[in-house]
């Protein structure tokens, strides 16, 4: 799970989500969408400018600890992954074409694509790609594997084999992420330092000038690209912005052709712009109020529980997204596959959280709400929230911090509750719950603190259990518990929203939060 910086983890028909990842899983065929119809047929050539919220590209390190979405969503377009996720948050090959696994589940094995050269040249090996991984479970970074791996080797140039400690249902989405990007063996001799500044990867594209104190980036063309005649494009320059403000006018002035990450205020006023186009899926973004249940007030489950009543989320999210968003109900977004949104959820009711106040012990107290700054919608949030909390007898601080501050603060637990924005790295519900509330995961329950035995010991039975009913059955009844403990509470669940010049074509959206440009393509 990723943070979103609003300056930039953290999901609506995944659900439809239902890969079978024991027995045989397998596709062939080149990943992606083609430019829409009425666009007529690709053209090659063009440099594409894309303007982005956050900071510049820092590192291009899969495995560093510096994770931020523009580092994420860059990477994807210079390296490949065995296997990817498409608009639809569902699995298709990329550079493995079929993976099977063994009937315990324990063993899975990768058979690679044909011919796949890296822009230098050379040719991807399952040398590679053992590399890679296991360099992934050593270093682990930001986002680090969880997969109960024992043993990776190469059966053949072509055809990788993962032996598993027990049976792992997720395997496979995880070595979809970013993350498990496949680079050189041994990183072709070089140190992590001079091999990351300049990097070889099989993606679309290729490093081409970066400015590292200064706020571009920029793509060129990988001639050596495995899908024939792929990318279209010459080069994609990305550019970052300080606010919304910024990103939405440089494109009506059309200094840059794409903007990522549309504020929902502007979308219409986008879309009746006949200059433009607009595109919006649903994502694994969600909103959400973290709160710290370690220490403070909302250790106190009562309190949490008062919060979560006295937020009228529907009306918030019909406010804010301006019809761009769904209700958050539970902790996983109703399009991350088992998703449950008849969950055991508490729902709007200012009595009963007036009561849960009472409980606590905490009418007429005051806590304060940590918000990363940065976005029109999150601070008309925070003010929703300010107000809501009022009407029961709370009463709200709001503290601003920018991303950098916000994102020091948050993860040292050194707030009482916080508010920002997440997105799950894949469609399956182990990523969002490892990160959020397992307390055996990496990030102390996405550093809430929250500890539920039961929780984590039905979290470790739904990564073994194949995918069907019965793991279905799992996560609904952690999504039952979780919602009453109340750890977090979901706002919405926001859409992936790009605008771009009506010229540009073959742009796909991908409900992590990418944008794929292999198919990208500017009418002449």
């Amino acid at each position: 799970m990723r943070i979103r910086r609003p300056a930039t983890l953290g999901a609506a028909a995944v659900a439809a989500m239902a890969l079978a990842l024991t027995g045989c899983s397998s596709g062939s065929g080149s990943t992606g969408t083609a430019a829409s119809s009425d666009a007529g047929q690709p053209v090659a050539g063009g440099d594409l400018t894309i303007a982005r919220t956050g900071q510049n590209v820092s590192d291009l390190d899969p495995v560093a600890e510096t994770l931020t979405s523009n580092n994420a969503y860059t990477l994807d377009k210079i390296f490949d992954t065995l296997v990817t996720q498409d608009g639809d948050g569902q699995l298709q090959p990329s550079l493995a074409t079929e993976w099977e696994t063994s009937s315990d589940g324990l063993t899975w094995t990768f058979t690679l694509r044909d011919g796949v050269k890296f822009s230098n040249g050379d040719a991807l090996t399952a040398k590679d790609v053992v590399y890679s991984i296991e360099r992934h479970l050593k270093v682990g970074g930001a986002l680090p594997l969880s997969a109960p791996i024992k043993t990776v080797k190469a059966v053949n140039d072509t055809t990788v084999e993962i032996t598993l400690k027990t049976a792992y249902t997720p395997l496979a989405t995880e070595l979809a992420t970013f993350a498990s990007s496949i680079v050189p063996d041994d990183l072709d001799g070089k140190s992590a330092t001079e091999f990351f500044a300049d990097p070889v990867g099989t993606g679309p594209f290729k490093v081409g000038t970066w400015d590292k104190n200064g706020s571009s980036f920029e793509l060129v063309k990988n001639d050596n690209y495995w899908q024939t005649g792929k990318p279209y494009l010459n080069s994609v320059t990305y550019t970052t912005v300080s606010d919304d403000n910024s990103l939405v006018q440089q494109l009506q002035g059309q200094q840059v052709d794409v903007i990522t990450d549309v504020p929902p205020a502007n979308v219409a006023a986008l879309k009746a712009n006949t200059a433009l186009s607009v595109d919006t899926v649903g994502s694994f973004n969600q909103d959400e109020v973290f709160f710290n249940t370690s220490t403070g007030p909302f250790a106190d489950r009562d309190l949490r529980r008062a919060v979560a009543q006295a937020v009228d989320r529907a009306s918030l999210t019909a406010t804010t997204t301006f019809g761009t968003g769904t209700t958050g109900t539970t902790y996983i977004p109703a399009n991350v596959r088992y998703s449950d949104q008849n969950a055991d959820v508490l729902k709007y009711d200012v009595a009963a959280a007036k009561a849960d106040l009472e409980k606590a012990g905490a009418a007429g107290t005051t806590v304060t709400l940590l918000v990363e700054s940065g976005s029109q919608t999150r601070g008309q949030q925070a003010q929703i929230i300010q107000d809501a909390l009022k009407q029961i007898g709370l009463t709200v601080e709001i503290k601003q911090q920018d991303s950098a501050t916000f994102w020091t603060t948050f993860p040292a637990k050194d707030y009482e509750f916080a508010l920002t924005t997440v997105i799950a790295d894949t469609g399956d519900p182990d990523n969002i719950t490892y990160w959020q509330v397992d307390s055996n995961g990496v990030s102390d329950s996405f550093h809430t603190g929250y500890q539920n035995a039961e929780v984590d010991k039905l979290a470790a039975q739904g990564r073994e259990t194949p995918d069907g009913d019965e793991r279905k059955g799992v996560y609904e009844k952690i999504q039952d518990l979780v919602s009453q403990d109340s750890p977090t509470l979901s706002l919405d669940y926001a859409a992936s929203i790009a605008a771009t010049q009506a010229n540009v074509h073959g742009l796909e959206l991908i409900p992590n939060g990418t944008v794929q440009l292999q198919d990208a393509w500017i009418a002449k």
